[in-house]
């Protein structure tokens, strides 16, 4: 049995941005209400703007 399934969401990471993983802030994990344990994905964008996702309802392309 694979504990494997497939992100609910892709995140398109566009020229000039970038992403990091970590482990979110309590606030955070309230915030996108998830369960300890998670990483969080952030996106940062050319313009400057950051996007925030967890890790395990994402993945990210181009």
């Amino acid at each position: 049995m694979s504990l494997y399934f497939e992100p609910a969401e892709t995140v398109t990471l566009l020229k000039g941005g970038t992403a990091t993983a970590r482990m979110p802030t309590p606030v955070e994990r309230r915030g996108l209400e998830m369960g300890e344990g998670i990483p969080v994905i952030v996106i940062f964008r050319a313009d400057g703007s950051r996007e925030l996702y967890a890790a395990d309802h994402i993945r990210v392309g181009r």
